[in-house]
């Protein structure tokens, strides 16, 4: 017996021994065990038997039989690490799903019943978000949410200012726009009565004068309102550059979700609340917007886009995600759609 021979084989029994005492403490399932013992035995008959890697060599013209140990162990890596990419998606929900839960159960139970109820992010902007408030306050609006996502600044001490006007829900750790909007969600469902749940910027570069033209655009059978900046007839301070990918990400959504439309990254949203229940955001960061029409479509909720006047500033201009993060919404969205 050759060194590489007595290597296989102590490799084949701890893969047997990792293999039965995972699947004794079911820590995964079925299918995994069986491609443990697969490898096992795979290591086992070409230690003994070598002639049999000549046989794989003449079947696969491969140059020489241990390139087929090579070419079959990169199969196996590359199934491992999606099987690792899972996983880590898998433990990032289980956080996110849990910091949810202490916002929502920290946070004060109000029975919101007024016909909007407006839900804001807040991440580290403590001035612009304090602002927004306090003018939909003045405005006379009494239902507002606020999910002040791990702000390390002092947004949070800012917003208890209106803790007695307003819902604010902290997230301890920073788990991104997704899944404020989730947490936002999961809080009305359980606590709210209102008829329109209005998704609304921190940075007051939505135009609230919008609202008082969106009824005549929500007729019985539309759920959804989705905010469009290019149906206004307003000039848009929009770069060029800015422009040809938000209009890639028209047809990538058309291509994927089958739903056209003529902007697809607006936060700006009426939801009918009724609707709510159809919608679980799942794709963290900045992806969910993609998911969203992605649902929309295929659960066949009733949508209608609606002109709006977007008021860009210096500040909401520093906060555009770089072009590229376009790429990664397009990657990430494919990846949930295909391979989750």
């Amino acid at each position: 017996m050759n060194l590489l021979q007595f290597f296989f084989i102590i490799s084949w029994i701890i893969i047997l021994i990792l293999a039965i005492d995972i699947s004794k403490k079911q820590k995964f399932n079925a299918l995994h065990f069986l491609v443990f013992i697969f490898i096992g035995i795979g290591l086992l008959i070409f230690t003994f038997f070598p002639w049999i890697l000549n046989a794989i060599w003449d079947i696969f013209w491969v140059a020489r039989w241990a390139d087929v140990l090579v070419y079959a162990s990169i199969v196996f890596l590359s199934y491992f690490v999606l099987l690792l990419l899972s996983k880590h998606i898998e433990n990032k929900d289980s956080i996110t799903d849990l910091v949810r839960e202490l916002a929502i159960e920290n946070s004060i139970k109000e029975k919101l019943s007024s016909k909007y109820c407006f839900i804001i992010p807040a991440y580290n902007e403590w001035e612009q978000v304090y602002k927004t408030v306090k003018n939909l306050l003045n405005l006379g609006f009494t239902d507002i949410i606020v999910v002040n996502d791990g702000s390390k600044d002092n947004t949070r001490s800012f917003l208890e200012k209106f803790e007695d006007r307003i819902i604010l829900l902290n997230h301890y750790k920073n788990r991104w726009q997704w899944a404020a909007l989730e947490t936002w969600f999961e809080y009305i469902r359980r606590y709210s009565d209102n008829e329109y749940i209005v998704s609304f910027d921190a940075d007051w570069q939505h135009d609230i004068n919008d609202l008082n033209e969106f009824e005549k655009y929500l007729w019985d059978d539309v759920d959804i309102l989705l905010w469009s900046r290019f149906l206004s007839d307003k000039q848009l301070n929009i770069p060029i550059t800015r422009k040809i990918i938000l209009k890639l990400g028209i047809l990538f959504t058309f291509f994927v979700s089958h739903i056209r439309l003529t902007d697809t990254h607006n936060w700006y949203r009426v939801i009918k609340r009724k609707t709510l229940e159809k919608i679980k955001i799942t794709i963290d960061w900045m992806w969910h917007a993609s998911e969203i029409l992605d649902i929309i479509a295929e659960k066949k909720i009733k949508y209608r886009e609606v002109p709006v006047n977007i008021i860009y500033t210096d500040y909401s201009l520093k906060k555009w995600q770089s072009s590229w993060n376009a790429v990664n919404i397009a990657i990430r969205v494919l990846w949930n759609k295909f391979f989750r």
